[in-house]
């Protein structure tokens, strides 16, 4: 195995000035050693710069700009790379020193695939693990159940990322990595290596954990419906699937909303998931949320 692919491995990060430590020295601390790191720093408060300025050297690149959001701060960094392929890593997650390693020697095994992920992991920010990632033998079919790939562990090839970016309708914040993974899924096979590669640090001030935001909550999974039944492509990646897709999603908005106790639009979005697909019944997310439900009529 020599280093001839070249990875570019984008962090997008906004106040994390007390946690991008650990998520640059992981990477640093790769076996494969023939990479770039570009940190974009989108518009932090805090004191991320100073922290990220004894990284800096010629494979470390800082880039500062005004507050966009993650979609914005990816394609941003994409645009900057010169690798071979993209790697969008989150500034709280840990990189474990075979990811780099794994994703070249797939590269050489699939004949530089388009698009493909490792194996991941979450846990808690003690490293304690609660999850590990189980691929099914054909993930393409999988949106429908849920975004089954973690950001960190996925890779495109630089020319595919540029023809496909991240859509940047700030509505659709914490979810444009799903609806993205659907569009190329409906053009690519997804290749993926069950090794794990990467852990998804679980804390309380993760972006998609803190938003409380009722109307923000509503637009992004609004928008998320939206994009993808309006897209051929992926109506058609879903296929008999697409009323099962719209159910979880309109489940997944009904128990957030419910756990920022807002019982009523909860029940709304509940019923729109229930007369999308009667499957519903049988989801967790369907007992959860009338768990909750009355939980909340008995408070």
């Amino acid at each position: 195995m020599t280093n001839k692919i070249l990875f570019s491995v984008i962090v997008p990060t906004y106040n994390r000035a007390h946690l991008i430590s650990n998520t640059i020295e992981s990477i640093l601390s790769q076996t494969y050693t023939n990479f770039e790191l570009h940190i974009i720093d989108d518009g932090s408060t805090d004191a991320t710069e100073e922290v990220v300025q004894k990284y800096l050297s010629d494979k470390v690149f800082y880039h500062k700009k005004n507050n966009g959001e993650r979609a914005v701060a990816r394609n941003f960094g994409t645009r900057q790379s010169k690798g071979d392929y993209i790697n969008w890593f989150d500034s709280d997650d840990i990189m474990f020193p075979n990811h780099l390693q794994q994703a070249a020697e797939a590269i050489e095994q699939l004949n530089t695939p388009e698009f493909f992920s490792t194996g991941f992991q979450y846990q808690t920010e003690a490293g304690v693990v609660f999850y590990r990632s189980n691929y099914s033998q054909n993930v393409n079919h999988d949106f429908h159940k849920g975004n089954p790939l973690s950001v960190d562990s996925v890779f495109v090839r630089k020319d595919i990322a540029l023809q496909n970016a991240f859509n940047e309708d700030i509505e659709l914040s914490g979810s444009e990595d799903y609806e993205l993974w659907m569009r190329l899924a409906a053009m690519y096979q997804i290749h993926t290596i069950p090794m794990i590669t990467t852990g998804f640090t679980h804390h309380n001030m993760r972006s998609t954990i803190v938003m409380r935001d009722t109307e923000k909550l509503i637009n992004r999974y609004s928008k998320l419906l939206y994009y993808t039944t309006n897209d051929p492509k992926v109506k058609a990646l879903l296929g008999e699937n697409l009323s099962f897709f719209e159910m979880k999603t309109y489940l997944l908005l009904a128990v957030d909303l419910m756990n920022n106790n807002q019982g009523k639009l909860g029940v709304k979005y509940h019923v729109k998931g229930f007369k999308s697909s009667y499957k519903i019944i049988f989801e967790r997310g369907f007992y959860a949320f009338i768990k909750h439900f009355l939980r909340h009529l008995l408070s």
